[in-house]
């Protein structure tokens, strides 16, 4: 691989790298970034691109390199500063090797609203533009764990209420919506609290309605599946950005798709020792 790299990029290019954070961007030979990376001292970490060997941890680095035509470097005054950048330009770019934060678009949020009294309206969406006159809550990250814990949400709301026939999704649009009657007054102040990762009243007090369900006491299996479904994203989802937002003071509700990495790389830097 040292072969390989400095053909492609110059037997001086290392001399030439500074010894601080910044990003580095891998440019193929038709100019297109295909990689964008950080580090606290750029040399070293490019130097790792030029030793890098034939085990399977490395294997990244060699395709990386395959891809290079040149590569592009700038200097950030610290470590954090390097991580922000990192973000902007994956957000912005899109580059082939990088797939962790470049497609915030899809960060989904779930929302809630009424129509009429005791008429419940919940969705899940990656564009909660489509459907302005709901409150909506996030942006969360994983769409697997938020989709998982909503879509066991409804079924585990239909057994307390009265689930309504609704129209299918629309081809092109990124929202489910899904209507429930006959729930308990509140409702929407509770699971707000949760989906905010404020409290977990909301999935207690769930668990213990369904209790008297005879359908949720047939199924039971599949009940304690729904709910451990949606602990995990109280867990993993909510309560954490609820921190985030607490650490750097971030007010704004909900968090932005294209802002929430950058947020939660502030909040790692202030809860460092």
């Amino acid at each position: 691989m040292t072969r390989a790299f400095d053909r492609r990029l110059g037997d001086d290019f290392l001399e030439k790298v500074p010894r601080t954070p910044g990003v580095y961007r891998v440019l193929d030979a038709a100019g297109t970034v295909v990689y964008v990376g950080k580090a606290v001292n750029l040399r070293r970490r490019l130097s790792q691109y030029r030793h890098a060997t034939r085990r399977k941890k490395h294997r990244k680095m060699r395709e990386i390199v395959k891809s290079a035509a040149s590569v592009v470097f700038e200097a950030c005054a610290n470590e954090l500063e390097a991580e922000l950048r990192e973000t902007a330009l994956i957000q912005a770019l899109r580059p082939r090797w990088n797939v962790a934060g470049a497609f915030s678009f899809l960060y989904p949020f779930v929302g809630l609203g009424e129509r009429g009294k005791g008429h419940a309206v919940l969705a899940f969406s990656s564009a909660p533009e489509e459907h302005p006159e709901l409150a909506w809550h996030g942006a969360y990250r994983s769409r697997e764990i938020t989709g998982e814990a909503f879509f066991a949400w409804v079924r585990l709301l239909a057994m307390i209420g009265h689930r309504e026939r609704t129209a299918r999704r629309e081809r092109g649009t990124r929202t489910w919506c899904f209507e429930i009657r006959k729930l308990d007054a509140g409702w929407q102040e509770r699971w707000s609290a949760f989906l905010r990762g404020s409290s977990r009243d909301a999935l207690a007090a769930l668990a213990f309605s369904l209790l008297d369900k005879p359908r949720a006491r047939r199924d039971a299996k599949t009940v304690e599946a729904d709910l451990a479904a949606l602990d995990r994203f109280y867990r993993h989802e909510a309560e954490k950005l609820a921190r985030a937002c607490q650490r750097t003071g971030e007010t704004r509700w909900p968090v932005p798709q294209r802002e929430r990495d950058a947020l939660f790389l502030r909040a790692r830097r202030i809860a460092a020792p």
